[in-house]
């Protein structure tokens, strides 16, 4: 028996590289990240440690033979998360491997296996994205865009909600670290709490620095006299696609609008009422995802994991996805368990993933 567990250890790490590579082209995010390189290998420290630049340098006027002020400067914030883990198994027992007899069969039996168990992986992986890392029952889930999404309750005319979380070890809210942002009496504040231009309007870089934006696509002031998703969709996407690019500058600029499939089919009927022919984006296109949509320049395509009546605005060069193995999935066994008389095979796991939630926006009616 020691022959058949040394060939499935040998050929159980190359198999698997190979259905993890398969995971990443299935699903539009992580073959985006894959792209771009950020799934990132062999992390290491005890904790997931990164730097935010939170400020800028202050531009002086200057006449011929002026006093020059030369001040030191604290420009970032470091963030920090600790590490999440996933594990899934199996096991067979002696009995059914005396029943399939030879080698072969038994390494055919483990090759089904191990295709089912990374499908497994593809469905269930891809969703932790999402999740709150931070909520009861999450401590060891990885921390999704939802850690650090959280918001005040917006009020109905409000456009964009509150940030009102902690991620990293800091506040998303805005102002937390001083700054100043500017306040036009002549235009409706896009939050009334808030009671500034922002998202609109311009200000300090350090007043915005961890904040994203939280777009209430139900609010009565998108200009059609409705509070629909169907009715306000295209202003939403196109007004939230300006607010991220003009106080994130070019590297803020969305990559791609992650859709539940509610909101998708409800734009992609707006979309097809509006216009004969629906263009798909080039990039996702030649990527092998033909169904993902065009806006300004930004993909839009919908998602099995992502909530109904939610949206998310994701630029993929401010996340990075990090595994602290040389490979994004590890292997482990099968190794023989005389308690248990069978083989165990584990794979899984160890990582997470970090954002700069200032790139970042969600879309839902964040007035419930």
């Amino acid at each position: 028996m020691a022959e058949f567990a040394a060939v499935l250890k040998e050929a159980a790490p190359a198999y698997l590289k190979g259905r993890a590579d398969n995971t990443i082209r299935n699903r539009l995010l992580l073959t985006l990240l894959a792209k771009n390189g950020r799934i990132k290998y062999n992390a290491s420290s005890h904790k997931l440690y990164w730097d935010v630049k939170a400020g800028q340098r202050v531009i002086e006027a200057y006449g011929d033979d002026g006093v020059i002020n030369f001040q030191r400067s604290d420009l970032h914030e470091q963030l920090n998360i600790d590490w999440r883990g996933y594990k899934m198994s199996d096991r067979m027992t002696e009995k059914q491997r005396l029943m399939l007899g030879d080698l072969t069969a038994i390494i055919d039996r483990y090759s089904g296996v191990a295709e089912d168990m990374m499908d497994d992986l593809q469905d269930g992986f891809c969703g932790e994205l999402f999740v709150d890392g931070y909520a009861t029952g999450n401590e060891n889930r990885l921390h999704g865009l939802d850690s650090f999404l959280g918001y005040s309750t917006a009020a109905a005319a409000d456009r964009v909600a509150q940030p009102n979380d902690t991620y990293g070890g800091h506040s998303t809210a805005v102002a937390t670290r001083g700054g100043t942002w500017s306040t036009t009496s002549a235009i409706t504040a896009p939050n009334a709490t808030i009671a500034t231009d922002w998202p609109d309007g311009n200000g300090s870089a350090d007043y915005d620095w961890n904040s994203p934006k939280l777009v209430n696509f139900a609010s009565s002031n998108w200009g059609t006299g409705s509070t629909t998703w169907a009715d306000n969709c295209e202003r939403v996407l196109a007004q939230t696609t300006i607010w991220t690019t003009l106080t994130g500058g070019k590297k803020g600029r969305p990559t791609i609008y992650l859709l539940s499939g509610d909101l998708f089919y409800d734009y992609q009927n707006k979309m097809r009422a509006k216009y004969r022919i629906q263009v798909p984006h080039s990039e996702a296109n030649d990527l092998g995802f033909s169904d993902t949509l065009n806006q300004d320049g930004v993909m839009i395509q919908a998602d099995f994991d992502v909530p109904a009546g939610v949206g998310y605005g994701l630029n993929i060069n401010q996340m990075c996805l990090e595994s602290l193995d040389n490979v994004l999935f590890s292997s482990r066994g099968p190794e023989y368990d005389i308690n248990t008389d069978g083989y165990l095979w584990l794979i899984g796991f160890f990582g997470n993933a970090r954002y700069n939630p200032k790139h970042f926006s969600k879309l839902k009616d964040f007035t419930v």
